[in-house]
């Protein structure tokens, strides 16, 4: 009697679980065995019978018998552990390598504020410069147009030499028939 409500309560056990009528059976290591005991009607209420035939039951532990073992629970957590520790390790090495980074575009930032100085200086100077030339040439075109206009000048002067020259031999001319005229009449008179 005690084996028939075994198998019933492992039965009720098993439809509850859902698990396959294949894996039904008393040496299923999946199996709990559930042992209730009933007092017969013919003994006392204080009196419990031994059951005949018991079959001795592993003690297993209180959760579902799908579980894994405790082992795995603690290697598994062991990776959890690792994981996190090598996420922490990966963090700090990031955040050194981006104060590192971040240092150098300092460096980098300050040293492109001087090149962008350097090169402004050099454009100011440049522009002052051209400035400068710029100025040169203007004068230098003013010195030129001066020249210019005084070649002119004389260029005209020069093309009027000639009938100047031919004037000025004529009156040399004419003074110096005077001067003949009055040397020889000075002569005579004497």
């Amino acid at each position: 009697m005690n084996q028939e409500v075994r198998m019933q309560a492992t039965a009720f056990k098993d439809k509850q679980r859902g698990t396959p009528d294949s894996k039904k059976g008393v040496h299923d290591p999946d199996y709990e065995n559930i042992t209730l005991t009933f007092r017969n009607r013919d003994q006392p209420k204080g009196c419990h019978a031994s059951p005949k035939n018991e079959v001795p039951t592993r003690s297993r532990p209180s959760s579902d018998s799908a579980q894994a073992p405790h082992w795995l629970h603690r290697a598994i957590m062991s990776l959890y552990i690792l994981l996190a520790l090598f996420c922490i390790i990966l963090l700090a090495c990031v955040l050194v390598k981006n104060s590192e980074i971040s240092q150098e575009l300092l460096v980098l930032k300050k040293e492109l504020m001087n090149v962008s100085s350097s090169t402004q200086e050099c454009q100011e100077e440049q522009k002052q410069g051209w400035s400068k030339v710029k100025q040169s040439i203007s004068d230098t075109k003013k010195h030129i147009d001066t020249v210019k206009s005084n070649v002119q000048t004389c260029n005209k002067k020069l093309e009027t030499l000639p009938a100047d020259i031919v004037q000025i031999k004529t009156q040399l001319d004419k003074i110096s028939e005077k001067l003949q005229n009055i040397q020889t009449q000075k002569p005579a008179s004497r």
